[in-house]
């Protein structure tokens, strides 16, 4: 065997097995053991899809994805073998109270409300006038933009009008094929830097970009991430699964329930909202002040009275 012929057939092995641990690996879709989503209010949102209005909501999307999710791991269960019943207690145990909103999902649908107002305002976008780049290839965060814009396989019921989606990474490299095996091979060096979307009013090309900042992430996200999915560099421990799924819980959370100037870089506090703090602050200032005023009175009279 020469040392070229040694080299490719080294190479497609690696590749073989790296292919094979990725589709062998849980769907990102759930995480087994974790909380269920915390209580929380967000606005849908609003689109004209072919002159009719809907409202689009995170808890259908969640409800998509985790269907697709469901559907991908029956299939890689198939061929692994498996019996029906097999699969079916497999499914039942993994996916038990899933609702598809993981932490990539609540991301990316602030980030689509967010961009959307910014560039709509108050007015109501038409689907197909829609454009989205996102440098997140994640299955979660590529099916909620999927959904929003129309694209989505499956959509029930069917979008009248499409816009457009694009996965463009970091590198400047455009992702074209969107399956979850793909998505979940080119994903393994995910880092704070690929949560970043822009939002694009085609007819007008005006635009907003999205840029999460990297503090809502805890520091050894990213790392125990790629431990507990991926096996690199070398498999977690109970501990670090733990460990991460108490992050994955809370970064999800954080999504969920903080205003937007907490989790996007470059988002003001509203007006309304610093008067607020700062007439609390005032008036505890002024109370607070009275009371150290009104007890050294007391402490003086005190005295007086002694003497």
């Amino acid at each position: 065997m020469n040392g070229g012929y040694k080299i490719k057939w080294i190479s497609v092995v690696i590749l073989s097995l790296l292919i094979v641990m990725v589709i062998s690996l849980p769907v990102e879709a759930h995480m087994p053991g974790a909380s269920p989503p915390p209580k929380f209010e967000l606005k849908p949102i609003v689109v004209d899809d072919g002159g009719k209005i809907i409202n689009i909501t995170i808890e259908e999307i969640g409800k998509y994805h985790i269907e697709r999710a469901k559907e991908m791991r029956i299939k890689m269960l198939k061929e692994q073998g498996k019996t029906d019943e097999e699969i079916k207690e497999i499914i039942e145990k993994e996916f038990a109270n899933a609702t598809g909103i993981c932490p990539c999902v609540a991301i990316s649908f602030r980030a689509a409300l967010l961009g959307i107002k910014k560039v709509w305002g108050d007015e109501i976008p038409k689907r197909d006038d829609i454009k989205i780049i996102s440098s997140l290839p994640t299955p979660g965060s590529c099916q909620c933009f999927q959904y929003i814009t129309g694209n989505a396989p499956k959509m029930e019921p069917s979008p009248q009008s499409k816009g457009e989606f694009h996965i463009i990474l970091p590198n400047g490299t455009e992702i074209k094929n969107m399956s979850f095996k793909n998505l979940k091979k080119i994903g393994i060096n995910n880092n704070a830097s690929y949560y970043r979307f822009t939002i694009y009013r085609k007819s007008t090309g005006e635009n907003f970009t999205v840029d999460v900042k990297d503090e809502v992430f805890p520091e050894d996200f990213f790392v125990l991430r790629k431990k507990v999915r991926y096996g690199v560099p070398e498999n977690a421990s109970k501990e670090e699964k733990d460990k991460f799924r108490k992050e994955w819980e809370s970064v999800r959370d954080k999504f969920l329930t903080q205003p937007d100037w907490e989790l996007f870089e470059g988002i003001e506090k509203p007006e309304e909202e610093r008067n607020i703090i700062v007439a609390t602050i005032t008036f505890l200032s002024v109370f607070v002040g009275f009371i150290v005023l009104r007890a050294s009175w007391r402490k003086e009279r005190n005295e007086k009275n002694e003497n």
